[in-house]
């Protein structure tokens, strides 16, 4: 039990401070719209967002406990490794969309998203900052203290990628953000670097972005099924799966786990 505590105990206060903050930093949208009900919230949500974001990612950064501070300094890998782990995460990002979209889930802040992408401020939080810190909270501080206290890798693989899905909130980005939750834990443990997981983070984010500021609420509309037919969508799918598994082997072959246990 102590075990399980100390091993446990910095990825909790990870959380704990993402949360904290992301809900301070909400306390002026709900002024505003409490001192003007009419007032349009999304822009202040995207500056609450953009600055939850910074703040997050500039604390984890600096808490030496968590041992972050060369997680940004190169990929923590070779050149062929690290196009191998992109590749790997794009067809892993097409794969579960297509999942995704067959699940059907309500998906509950598609007009707050949608509201947010029109400012500056929601393009830099959503399409960026917000996928920066991201990786730090749930691969650097999630799963590195885990990682570091001699848990086994696919616990810590696991349980950073499910909370990652669970505080998302919405039940149609919940699933999805699990799963490539899985990918982007897989990538750090055997490399240690933030560096691939944010560029692929930012690369689905910011295509989000630019898709509902073209389409706005009918980006949903775009789906898979409609453009591919059935059996297009799912032979897309199943190639990007089976694209996915092959290249994640290949780059935890050519990898070594850099783990520095204490």
């Amino acid at each position: 039990m102590k075990n399980r505590f100390r091993i446990l105990l910095w990825p909790l206060i990870a959380l704990l401070i993402y949360l904290t903050v992301q809900a301070l930093s909400a306390i002026p949208t709900g002024v505003v719209q409490y001192l003007s009900p009419d007032s349009d919230p999304t822009q202040w949500m995207a500056i609450s967002l953009l600055a939850s974001s910074i703040v997050t990612g500039i604390a984890l950064m600096l808490i030496p406990q968590f041992g972050l501070s060369n997680s940004f300094k190169d990929t923590g890998c070779d050149s062929v490794s690290t196009l191998i782990a992109l590749f790997a995460t794009l067809f892993s990002l097409l794969a579960f969309d297509i999942v995704n979209e067959q699940l059907d889930l309500p998906n509950i802040a598609e007009e707050l998203f949608v509201g947010m992408s029109s400012s500056v401020w929601g393009m830099l939080a959503i399409g960026i900052f917000g996928p920066i810190c991201e990786e730090i909270v749930f691969r650097g501080g999630l799963m590195k203290p885990m990682l570091d206290r001699g848990a086994n890798p696919w616990v810590a693989i696991l349980l950073s990628a499910i909370v990652f899905g669970l505080v998302h909130g919405n039940p149609a980005q919940i699933p999805f953000a699990a799963m490539v939750g899985v990918v982007f834990g897989i990538i750090y443990y055997r490399t240690q670097s933030l560096v691939i997981t944010s560029l692929c983070h930012i690369l689905n984010n910011s295509a989000s972005v630019v898709l509902m500021n073209i389409y706005g609420e009918e980006t949903d509309e775009l789906t898979f099924e409609n453009m591919l037919g059935t059996t297009g969508m799912w032979v897309t799918m199943a190639t990007a799966a089976l694209a996915t598994a092959y290249l994640l082997w290949v780059f935890w072959k050519r990898t070594e786990c850099k783990v520095e246990k204490e």
